[in-house]
């Protein structure tokens, strides 16, 4: 990458950027899956050219489908961003294909205990569905809260941590069809609100 004008992203190290006479071109690495963007189209497909006199190349054009991220390009210019097929193989590997879906990942004012309920003798299912869950929170961050709480009860999950978990895929099988909608129009300020609680919580008192 550095002998093709490329510089290693300081936030990432799968991220690379060119920049070359007022234009850049970005280039995201994972495995043998590459993303290539860039402002002019000319020193873009240079790149893909230099690429492909080096390695066994295939350009599947426009980026649709990556790493269970689904890319539409809407007629206004704007990427809608969803994971709708990613949720739909992680509710039929929870045997929640046709569950009835509920309107919140996660019921206010109630609090978990780690030691409350019964542990689960094989905790595997419970941790092989929560570890995927963190992945939906990169288009869905509205379940953060609900994921996050459910990680902490990992080490040793029992039947009311996976009454949360299964709480949250009841939310997510009526949100199938939502993610992110990144706008070519609208401003790039970001507004965020955040709260905090001192000592809430219910087994760390933290």
């Amino acid at each position: 990458m550095p002998s093709l004008g490329f510089v290693v992203s300081n936030s990432d190290p799968s991220l690379f950027v060119k920049q070359h006479d007022g234009h850049v071109v970005i280039l995201l690495l994972y495995v043998d899956d590459i993303i290539i963007i860039g402002t002019d189209s000319v020193l873009v497909q240079q790149v893909i050219d230099n690429l492909g006199e080096v390695f066994d190349m295939k350009d599947m054009g426009r980026l649709a489908f990556f790493l269970g991220l689904q890319i539409t390009y809407k007629d206004n210019g704007d990427l809608f961003i969803s994971q709708s097929k990613y949720v739909k193989d992680l509710l039929k590997k929870a045997a929640m294909k046709s569950c009835k879906h509920c309107p919140t990942p996660y019921k206010p004012h109630t609090s978990l205990f780690k030691d409350e309920g019964t542990p689960i003798t094989d905790p595997t299912l419970f941790r092989s569905l929560v570890g995927p869950l963190q992945y939906l929170t990169f288009t869905g961050p509205d379940i953060a809260f609900a994921v996050n709480y459910a990680c902490q009860f990992m080490s040793n999950p029992n039947n009311a941590h996976f009454h949360l978990v299964k709480r949250i895929f009841r939310y997510l099988q009526g949100t199938l069809e939502c993610g992110l909608t990144y706008s070519s129009t609208n401003s790039l300020e970001i507004l965020a609100y955040s709260d905090a609680n001192w000592a809430s919580d219910v087994n760390t008192k933290r």
